[in-house]
This record gives C-alpha cells, sequence and structure tokens, in this order.
C-alpha cells in the first residue's frame, strides 16, 4: 500500500504546475484550442498498480547452515482495467515545443551535452568523435539500431526515439500534467529504454504510433518492444486505447512472449519515483531561452 500511495502522490506532484510557469501554460493553451484540439474517446484502458497483481518472489539460498530469504515484489504489467468517460473529452491540441520543451543541457553537470548527446554517448558502442567546431555535438560512432539491427555510424542518420511519443504520451494523459513533468519527460535518462538512439528512417515511420499500427521490423525485439511500451505507461500513469491494448494482447499472443518478463518489481518502480523526484524541476534549472513562451 505504501508504493501505491507513493506513486498517487507523484501523479498528484506531476499535475501542478509550478507558479514560475502557470501563467505562460495558461496563455499557450488558450492560443492552441483556438486554432484546433484533440478529442479523447470515452473508452481508455490504464494499468492497474494495486495489490491484485502483487507476486512475491523468495528466493532461498543456503550458505553452510544459514538460510537466507530474499523477497522481492512485483507488480504485473498485463493487468488492465477498462474505463469510460460520461463523454469524449476535449483537450487542447499536441504542441511539441510548447508543451514539452526542446533537448535540454543540465547546467548542473560537468559535461556540455544536451539529452541527445548524452544518449548518444550511451547507446554507442564504440567510442564516439565530436565535430572539430563544437566538442558538445556528436558526429560520429556505431550504434546498434534495435529496431532494424543496423549499425549506424554518422550520428546525423540517428534519431532519438521517445519510446512512447510525446504525442501518445500526452493524448494517453501527459495533458493533465504541468510544463516541468512534460519536459522531464521529453528528457527522461532514469532508464535507457525511454529514450533510443534509432534509424532515423524508421523513426520518422513510427511516428506518434502506438503498437496497434506500429511495429518495428526486427522481430527478434518484438517481446521487449511492448514489454517496455508497457513499462513506461506503468511508470507514468499513462492509459492507453481499446486499439492500443487489444494489439498489444495480440501481439503478445502471436509472439508467446515470456510472460514472466511483463512485470516489475516494487524496487524499479521505487527507483523511478526516486530519479523522478530528484529531477522534477531540471527543466526548471536551464536558461530561461530555452524554455517555450
Amino acid at each position: 500500500m505504501k508504493l501505491i500511495f507513493g506513486i498517487l502522490i507523484f501523479i498528484l506532484c506531476i499535475t501542478t504546475a509550478p507558479a514560475a510557469y502557470s501563467s505562460d501554460l495558461v496563455g499557450a493553451s488558450a492560443t492552441t484550442t483556438q486554432s484546433s484540439s484533440e478529442i479523447l474517446d470515452k473508452n481508455y484502458v490504464q494499468l492497474a498498480i494495486s495489490d491484485a497483481n502483487l507476486v512475491t518472489v523468495s528466493i532461498l539460498e543456503t550458505v553452510k547452515t544459514i538460510t537466507e530469504v530474499a523477497q522481492n515484489r512485483f507488480y504485473s504489467l498485463l493487468n488492465w482495467q477498462s474505463h469510460q468517460r460520461r463523454q469524449n473529452l476535449e483537450i487542447n491540441n499536441y504542441d511539441r515545443t510548447g508543451q514539452f520543451g526542446r533537448w535540454i543541457n543540465d547546467s548542473n553537470d560537468d559535461v556540455c551535452f544536451n539529452t541527445r548527446a548524452k544518449v548518444l554517448v550511451r547507446d554507442s558502442i564504440k567510442n564516439v568523435s565530436f565535430k572539430d567546431n563544437n566538442h558538445c555535438v556528436v558526429q560520429s560512432g556505431a550504434w546498434k539500431d534495435p529496431y532494424t539491427t543496423a549499425t549506424i555510424k554518422e550520428s546525423k542518420a540517428v534519431q532519438i526515439d521517445h519510446f512512447v511519443p510525446l504525442k501518445n504520451a500526452y493524448l494517453s494523459g501527459a495533458y493533465k500534467w504541468s510544463f516541468r513533468a512534460r519536459c522531464l519527460y521529453a528528457n527522461y535518462l532514469g532508464y535507457d529504454f525511454h529514450l533510443l538512439s534509432v534509424d532515423g528512417i524508421q523513426n520518422m515511420k513510427k511516428g506518434d504510433r502506438s503498437p496497434a499500427n506500429y511495429m518495428p521490423p526486427n522481430q527478434g525485439y518484438t517481446c521487449t518492444y511492448v514489454r517496455n511500451w508497457l513499462a513506461i505507461k506503468m511508470v507514468w500513469g499513462l492509459t492507453m486505447t481499446d486499439e492500443e491494448a487489444t494489439a498489444i494482447h495480440k501481439i503478445i499472443l502471436d509472439n508467446k512472449c515470456n510472460l514472466s518478463k511483463f512485470r516489475m518489481s516494487e524496487k524499479e518502480i521505487n527507483s523511478q519515483k526516486q530519479f523522478t523526484k530528484d529531477n522534477i524541476d531540471l527543466c526548471e534549472k536551464i536558461d530561461n531561452s530555452a524554455l517555450p513562451k
């Protein structure tokens, strides 16, 4: 119950805009609404985190005559609940920069890299090189694209994929968040599959599509792809459409995915919650010129 309460507090936190941004965001939202809006269907599916999908795994390890019992609690990624709103929901139109900001450079770390550069450095399977006239920008390396299995050597051919795309996240619940929470989501480095170095052409094919309308051509990555999709949705409290949930269910069955992989430990969830808490003000630390006007 402590974990569930903690996640509810986190969701409450990210839906409250800090005073420094609230007036700007209200203005931006009003302008967007006049031009167009997004319509969310009455039906949606929520990943549930509750004691109903809790499994406690005990590992018995004998050392001489001493038996140690290590327990780890896991939550299923396959416990979904269908919900229905009273009516279709009209929200502000998606605006990438205005709602999620840009790649940021954390002024509190010891490097000049923005988020894109950090992901490129992290994902390259060999040492990267930088532009001669700008040692903050990655020029080349070797990136093994999980979507195609191709190895890419020039950074210009690599795009950083938001695994659950920003627009999908926005329509799935991020429309309720503060700007600082959305900006953190767009630059999140709490786990290595939230942002991925992938083939640029493949990333453009994916766009903002869910697994209902896009899956990577690398079939060896299929089960991992939908597992990580669900993990992000659980950690961030994001919903799924009926079409999305049905498609994921079918993908899991058709590919005979190992269901034991479709869970997250309480330790892992708490780690993400702590990382988010420690970094929630990340976008407030950067130069104001990088924030949406």
